[in-house]
């Protein structure tokens, strides 16, 4: 029995120690868990404080944001009322003035005929007539006065008394025109011209009226009289001096020149532009004026 004893009491001891062992085992596993349970909420709480500072930086970079705006509408909306007051203050100074457009009529309801010079040999010509002209030709020749009728241009050279026809139309109220012999007055009559070719009766009632009517042409206008431009070389008279005058003593000095010579190739040259056009003065001697200086009229005013 003491052997039993004994080793009960062993068994005893043993049986103590592992128990004290396994207590001692959960309660470091115990004490293990709980600090990585305080490890996991430190962890956790750091993310937390990340993820608010993070919302704050936001939410305080929104606010900027806003404020900004706020303060860019702000000046805007300054520079604009300032924008405004100056811009009243300058109308308030600024003297008011009516502003005005006006389109150029098409016509001016007149019975008229011009001619222009565009270039020595070609003339512009304009035309109108009036509503109360045309309405008397109707009168006087009926209702179907411009279906019988045309329009004409007699362009008429009167320093060579020749006279040419030139047929236009109703659609038109200006036309250009060629001509050979520049330097020489020209007149233009507009007239319509009967497509019968027979002179037609005037109607009782305005028989009296003063018509110029010629076979089967009607006079309706006569146009200004137009010096046409010179088309040659023009030549300066040569004087038998030449002036000299010295830049740094301003003394002037007079040297007289033979022109003869010049005269003579300028004879020569103007030949060979203008063959049997030679112009010629009072003496038969070749004259270096303007050839059409002695016309008296200025070729680029209408008269």
């Amino acid at each position: 029995m003491p052997k039993n004893t004994k080793e009960a009491k062993s068994e005893e001891k043993k049986i103590k120690e592992q128990e004290k062992l396994e207590s001692k085992n959960k309660k470091t596993k115990l004490k293990s868990k709980i600090e990585e349970k305080k490890k996991d909420e430190v962890e956790n709480k750091s993310v937390q404080n990340k993820v608010i500072d993070n919302i704050k930086n936001f939410i305080s970079k929104i606010i900027e944001m806003q404020e900004k705006v706020r303060r860019d509408l702000e000046e805007e909306k300054r520079k604009k009322d300032e924008d405004k007051k100056n811009l009243e203050k300058k109308e308030k100074k600024a003297p008011k003035y009516l502003l005005e457009y006006y389109d150029l009529p098409f016509r001016y309801n007149e019975t008229v005929v011009k001619i222009l010079a565009q270039t020595p040999k070609r003339l512009f010509v304009y035309w109108d007539v009036s509503d109360e002209d045309r309405q008397t030709y109707l009168n006087a020749f009926g209702e179907n006065f411009f279906y019988d009728t045309y329009p004409v241009l007699l362009v008429h050279n009167e320093d060579k008394n020749y006279t040419s026809e030139i047929a236009i139309n109703d659609f038109a109220n200006s036309w250009y025109l060629d001509i050979s012999d520049p330097r020489d007055h020209y007149t233009i009559q507009l007239g319509r011209k009967f497509k019968s070719h027979i002179k037609p009766p005037i109607k009782q009632e305005v028989e009296q009226t003063n018509f110029a009517l010629k076979n089967d042409y009607l006079f309706i206008a006569m146009s200004n009289k137009l010096e046409v431009p010179n088309d040659h070389v023009l030549f300066e008279e040569f004087k038998p001096y030449v002036t000299y005058r010295n830049v740094k003593t301003h003394a002037q000095e007079v040297k007289r020149i033979e022109i003869s010579i010049y005269q003579n190739e300028l004879k020569e040259l103007y030949k060979k532009l203008y063959d049997n056009e030679i112009p010629l003065d009072e003496n038969a001697k070749f004259d270096m004026r303007n050839p059409s200086s002695n016309l008296g009229t200025s070729s680029s005013i209408a008269k």
